[in-house]
């Protein structure tokens, strides 16, 4: 049971060690930063835009465009 406890000891200061490696030579972690304006393609952004003046509703729009409500309700904002 105590080496088992050693070795995960090692193990961690030894992942943090490399970690520490990483970021000082400029390595970023993690999820890249990004918005729904990147991630909506410009066919779907307008598609939404046309739909919602024709008077669809949400749900519909989320349907024909294949997005979730809540990213067609923040393209609308958006463009508002």
């Amino acid at each position: 049971m105590a080496l088992a406890a050693y070795e995960t000891e090692v193990r961690s200061e030894r992942q943090m060690a490399g970690i520490a490696a990483a970021k000082a030579m400029g390595v970023k972690f993690g999820r890249p930063q990004g918005t729904k304006r990147t991630r909506v393609p410009d066919v779907k952004r307008a598609a939404i835009i046309d739909h919602k003046a024709a008077g669809w509703k949400i749900s519909d729009i989320a349907r024909a465009v294949g997005l979730a409500r809540k990213t067609v309700y923040a393209v609308l904002s958006q463009a508002a």
